[in-house]
């Protein structure tokens, strides 16, 4: 089956943002030129997976807002990558697809995305191994290691 052609923005604030290792592997050349964003939530950093989780809350979280070229073919393997497989049965996902208001940093124009949320109630070691990043930017973080 195939579908039309359409982009879609996307919120990312860990591995996909530019320059990470994800990056190049899922988004380059997929996707339009990235433009600074934030959104509230809460970030942690997971060292023992090598990635950052977003929760619900009231901190400012940055990251990065990029169209994707061809949102049907390239959610494929995002979902895949970021381990979410239902909307219905949450117990199965590492993280949840959904959308969120995205205030874009360049224009100040708030944007609807998509974004991957941790659903941390699936991971019995987030609480003893989660650092919480008070900054609210993985980038910054992990740049300072």
């Amino acid at each position: 089956m195939t579908y039309p052609t359409e982009e879609k923005k996307v919120f990312v604030y860990g591995s996909l943002r530019e320059g990470f290792f994800n990056y190049d592997k899922y988004l380059k050349n997929k996707v339009s030129p990235a433009s600074l964003g934030e959104v509230r939530g809460k970030l942690f950093h997971l060292p023992h997976k090598g990635y950052p989780a977003l929760l619900d809350g009231e901190d400012t979280v940055i990251g990065e807002i990029m169209a994707l070229k061809d949102f049907y073919e390239d959610i494929v393997s995002l979902d895949q990558m970021e381990g979410f497989r239902s909307f219905e049965d949450i117990s199965i996902n590492e993280y949840i697809r959904t959308t969120i208001n995205v205030k874009n940093l360049e224009t100040k124009a708030i944007e609807n995305c998509y974004i991957y949320k941790y659903v941390d109630g699936n991971d019995k070691n987030f609480n003893s191994h989660a650092i919480y990043i008070h900054h609210g930017d993985w980038k910054k973080y992990m740049n300072s290691l």
